[in-house]
């Protein structure tokens, strides 16, 4: 559902946080990008949403202006301004099974992903964590005051697709984002993977904690348009909204992999290889 306009009250708390990010950057401009020093001078809701937070009370400035501030140095920390589509492997996209298609009954802009094909590697420790970075900014600058919502397919997915730390990470960077998720819908989560969800929910805040849904993926049309649902959800949709310019992994020379790296890659998902002829 829709966010109420801001009333009198959060109006002049977006002002007050407004003037103390000016003193802030009087000595400390270069911890924040060009972008979000403009966004903050000129777009309501990246102040909005911090100073609208409820879990700070009307009368708090410090606890939004030091989340405000947090949010903007991580950015900054993960190049989420410096990087496009053309920055990660389309690999990382496809496998995954990440795109942003359609909204759900409420309005939120929907991204889709999947668990099966994930893996941990050490070579791609950085590049994941600044691609979840950016999928988030990406998702969040689309979807603006609506919010978003998350629906993840667990399906066929086992213990070796667990990554702890990046689910950390994930969690950890949502909250950079206050009032954007709306729901999380966790599909067709394995048995076997319960306990692993029930500490992967240990790590979230409440208010995160209640957002989270479990349902089968017969349920998905009960929120989302049909159409909507890819068809591996049963749902009607056969085209995927990956992107059309990212680049293979192994053709990512800047990524600094070797061809024994990139060769176990591509065995592992059974994929062909069309490296550059020089």
């Amino acid at each position: 559902m829709a966010l109420p306009p801001p009333n009198e009250e959060i109006l002049k708390k977006i002002e007050r946080l407004r003037q103390r990010f000016e003193k802030e950057l009087e000595q400390n401009k270069n911890d924040y990008h060009p972008v979000d020093i403009e966004r903050v001078r000129t777009e309501q809701w990246q102040v909005e949403r911090f100073a609208a937070d409820d879990i700070y009370t009307m009368d708090d400035d410090d606890g939004p202006f030091q989340a405000l501030l947090n949010a903007l140095k991580w950015k900054k920390q993960f190049n989420v301004h410096d990087r496009t589509e053309k920055s990660f492997p389309k690999e990382f996209f496809e496998l995954n099974e990440v795109e942003i298609h359609g909204r759900d009954m409420d309005g939120h802009l929907i991204q889709w992903e999947a668990t099966r094909n994930q893996r941990k590697f050490k070579e791609l420790e950085t590049v994941v964590r600044e691609f979840i970075a950016f999928c988030l900014e990406r998702l969040d600058r689309s979807a603006g005051r609506d919010g978003f919502i998350y629906v993840t397919d667990n399906g066929g997915a086992g213990l070796a697709n667990v990554d702890m730390d990046i689910n950390r990470f994930k969690i950890a960077a949502i909250e950079h984002y206050p009032m954007g998720l709306r729901k999380m819908y966790v599909v067709d989560l394995p048995w076997l993977l319960n306990g692993i969800m029930s500490m992967i929910l240990a790590f979230m805040s409440p208010r995160l904690r209640a957002l989270v849904h479990y349902c089968k993926k017969t349920e998905l049309p009960k929120f989302i348009d049909i159409k909507d649902i890819p068809e591996r959800l049963n749902g009607k949709r056969d085209k995927r909204s990956y992107p059309s310019d990212s680049p293979p992994m192994e053709q990512m020379t800047e990524l600094g992999l070797d061809e024994k790296f990139l060769d176990s890659f591509y065995k592992l998902y059974k994929l062909e290889r069309h490296p550059i002829i020089k």
